[in-house]
């Protein structure tokens, strides 16, 4: 693992002892205006701090293609573990640019920096023998063959055999049989540096859409109301706000945690192999991460998980215990995966899948009070498609 970011050391077990400072005492409207423009300010503040971390990323990918040894595939995967413990907490806030096009404001800039689940490793190795990422096209290909899952494949996978099938071109015509060992680790280091520039170019458009001097989402964000062509209510802006937290259940229940537990998708006891770090060895330090961006929005982005959040939109209608209780549960939840001692899920699902199925209870937690009282408290719309999940 890399040396450990200010997002870790920003971690829920560390505020875990403190109760939140008091937010100052404010009316209804007056209160979501306020939880709008802290949540805006947050989201620029995360995405300004994953830009250097991807740039730095991108740096030391480059410097392993030119000059590879030790010394250098180190410090790409350590830089590559700073840039994605603060890209986790990103992913559980996706509101206007980072968001799907289907949303208020959204750009689809998250999906060409992480796509999980969506993930092909065939069509990454395809790439390595047809040399496709030195197109001139390639920021625009599938998805699937770049960023972060691409990266932690290119970066951490030593392995010789291909996951593709015998009617893929590159195993029926021998072409990667054919790469030889030293071939196949060059063209991994030059497809990492071009994926990892990629991401920093993300990057850098995440923090230029949000910041006030350039796209201003920030701005569009916090002053929802009449006027305002994206978010004409503040509950139809509050309403995106809670559709990105739903991410704790869709990627991080549905996807990190049930296929690979087998309550989905999955015909053995496990699914190791649908876990979301495949080769890295954080799908448990992922989690946490996640939980990390849904307490800044849930409960605030300040120190300590501080200053104005969805609890006090609860608390001023009146619901402080579903506020109360919805911290309990993401505490919960954390302290399950804190008590896996192995740093990833991978080992814990073979040998003690109780274990994984604690965390498993503690993300149902959160999101059945978020399916409940939360949306019917706050009088918000469920995402789409969500209706139909009873589990």
């Amino acid at each position: 693992m890399g040396v450990l970011s200010l997002t870790t050391v920003l971690c829920l077990a560390c505020s875990d002892t403190k109760p939140k400072p008091p937010s100052p005492p404010v009316g209804g409207e007056d209160v979501r205006a306020q939880v709008l423009s802290a949540t805006s300010d947050c989201i620029l503040g995360t995405a300004r701090e994953f830009l250097p971390k991807a740039q730095a990323l991108r740096d030391a990918t480059a410097a392993l293609r030119d000059a590879p040894d030790a010394a250098t595939q180190a410090a790409a995967r350590a830089a590559f573990h700073e840039a994605m413990d603060t890209w986790q907490v990103m992913e559980a806030i996706q509101i206007g640019p980072a968001a799907p096009r289907s949303t208020p404001g959204g750009q689809e800039i998250r999906d060409n920096i992480h796509s999980f689940p969506l993930y092909n490793r065939c069509s990454i190795e395809e790439q390595l023998v047809s040399k496709g990422y030195e197109a001139p096209g390639f920021a625009t290909s599938l998805v699937t063959r770049r960023g972060f899952l691409a990266l932690e494949y290119l970066l951490f996978y030593e392995g010789a055999e291909t996951a593709c099938g015998a009617n893929s071109v590159i195993v029926a015509n021998g072409t990667w049989a054919a790469l030889s060992a030293d071939e196949r680790a060059a063209r991994k280091r030059a497809y990492a540096a071009v994926v990892a520039a990629d991401v920093s170019t993300r990057a850098q458009t995440l923090v230029d859409a949000w910041a006030p001097e350039s796209g201003n989402f920030v701005k569009t964000l916090s002053t929802a109301g009449a006027g305002n062509a994206v978010f004409p209510t503040t509950q139809v802006a509050l309403n995106t706000m809670s559709d990105a937290i739903f991410y704790v259940e869709r990627e991080g229940k549905d996807q990190k945690l049930a296929r690979p537990l087998a309550l989905r998708d999955c015909s053995s006891d496990v699914c190791p192999e649908l876990l979301e770090s495949q080769f890295a060895g954080r799908s448990k330090k992922n989690l946490r991460q996640n939980l990390v961006g849904f307490r800044r929005v849930m409960d605030g982005c300040g120190p300590d998980f501080s200053g104005p959040g969805f609890d006090d939109v609860l608390t001023a209608a009146g619901a402080e215990t579903v506020a109360t209780r919805m911290r309990e549960q993401v505490l919960a939840a954390d302290a399950a995966l804190v008590a896996i001692e192995e740093d990833d899920l991978k080992q814990a699902l073979v040998q003690d899948k109780a274990s994984v199925q604690q965390v498993y209870n503690g993300f149902k937690g959160i999101t059945d009070l978020l399916k409940t009282d939360f949306i019917t408290t706050l009088d918000l719309e469920p995402p789409a498609g969500l209706e139909g999940d009873n589990d």
